[in-house]
C-alpha cells in the first residue's frame, strides 16, 4: 500500500510549536494524510515531558486515525546542527552527530541531518560521522519553501554519495504553523499503516517526494530541478519571504511587531 505523510513536524510540545498534536492530526486528516512523523525539540524536553507526549501521540492516533508517530529533533555541537529522531520514543542527549545517530538507530528510530546547509551545518560534521546517519533533509519546506529542493543540498548529497555515503534524500515540512504548511508530502510504499513499516520503508528508499512544483523517487538517481522560469519566479519568492523574516526578527530586537492579522496574512501569503 501506499500511505501518505508529512515529515519534520513541530508542537507545542517543542518551544517553537504553536498548535496542539490534536491540531495537527485534525489538520492532517482533512489533506487526507495517513502518518505524520514529529520531531520534538529535545532542547526543552526531559525524561518524563518525553513519556507524555509518546502517549498522547499515541491517543491522537486513536482518536483521529491519524498515525502520529513520535521523533525528536536533537541539537549537536554546534548547537546550530540537527539531527532528527523519527520513530524514537525516549529522550536522546548525546551531541556528537555520530553518536546520536547510534543512539537513534538503537531506538529504533531513522536518523536525518535536518537543514543540512543551514550556516553550513554539515561541515561541522567528521566524514564518518556522516556515514552513520540514515537520511539527508535536500527539502526543507521553512528554509527552502514548497516549490522546490535546495539544488545545493541536492549537490552536496551528490558529492557524499561519491564518497561512499548511503545517505537517502529526505524532505520535510518544518512545521511549526499549520498556515505555513508547504505541502510537501512523503508517499511510502510500505505493507502496514505502523510505525516501524514506515521507517523501514525509509531506509530501503520505498518512498517519494511530493511537493507543489517538482517530486522525486528516493530510489532514483539524484536530480537537480531544472532551471525553468518557475524555478526562478520561485527563488525570487523565498527571497522576498527571507527578507520579511529578517525585517521581522530586527523589528522584534527593537520591541516592535506587526499587527497579527498583517503578520498571520504575510505568512500565509509567503509560505
Amino acid at each position: 500500500m501506499i500511505l501518505r505523510g508529512i515529515a519534520h513536524v513541530h508542537s507545542r510540545w517543542s518551544y517553537d510549536g504553536c498548535h496542539d498534536l490534536a491540531e495537527i492530526a485534525d489538520a492532517a486528516r482533512k489533506r487526507s494524510l495517513d502518518f505524520i512523523l514529529m520531531s520534538e525539540h529535545n532542547r526543552t524536553l526531559t525524561e518524563a515531558t518525553m513519556a507524555a507526549f509518546v502517549s498522547q501521540c499515541e491517543t491522537v492516533t486513536r482518536d483521529t486515525g491519524v498515525l502520529v508517530v513520535p521523533g525528536i529533533e536533537c541539537e549537536a555541537s554546534p548547537d546550530y546542527v540537527h539531527v532528527l529522531g523519527y520513530g524514537v520514543r525516549m529522550l536522546v542527549r548525546e551531541q556528537r552527530v555520530g553518536t546520536i545517530a547510534d543512539a537513534i538507530r538503537s531506538a529504533g528510530g531513522f536518523s536525518v541531518l535536518a537543514h543540512p546547509l543551514y550556516r553550513d551545518a554539515a561541515a561541522h560534521i567528521p566524514a564518518d560521522e556522516l556515514q552513520r546517519l540514515g537520511g539527508w533533509e535536500v527539502w526543507n519546506g521553512k528554509a527552502d519553501g514548497r516549490w522546490y529542493p535546495s539544488v545545493d543540498a541536492v549537490r552536496r548529497l551528490g558529492e557524499l554519495r561519491r564518497r561512499g555515503a548511503q545517505l537517502v534524500p529526505m524532505a520535510g515540512a518544518d512545521l511549526h504553523r499549520l498556515e505555513a504548511y508547504p505541502g510537501i508530502v512523503l508517499e511510502v510504499a510500505c505493507p502496514a499503516r505502523a510505525a516501524a513499516e514506515i521507517l523501514a520503508a525509509l531506509r530501503r528508499r520505498a518512498y517519494r517526494v511530493a511537493g507543489t512544483a517538482w517530486s522525486f523517487a528516493a530510489a532514483d538517481p539524484l536530480r537537480e530541478p531544472p532551471l525553468t522560469l518557475g524555478r526562478l519566479a520561485a527563488a525570487a519568492v523565498l527571497d522576498v519571504r527571507r527578507g520579511a523574516k529578517r525585517l521581522h526578527a530586527s523589528l522584534a530586537r527593537r520591541g516592535l511587531r506587526a499587527p497579527a492579522v498583517l503578520a498571520g496574512a504575510a505568512r500565509r501569503l509567503l509560505k
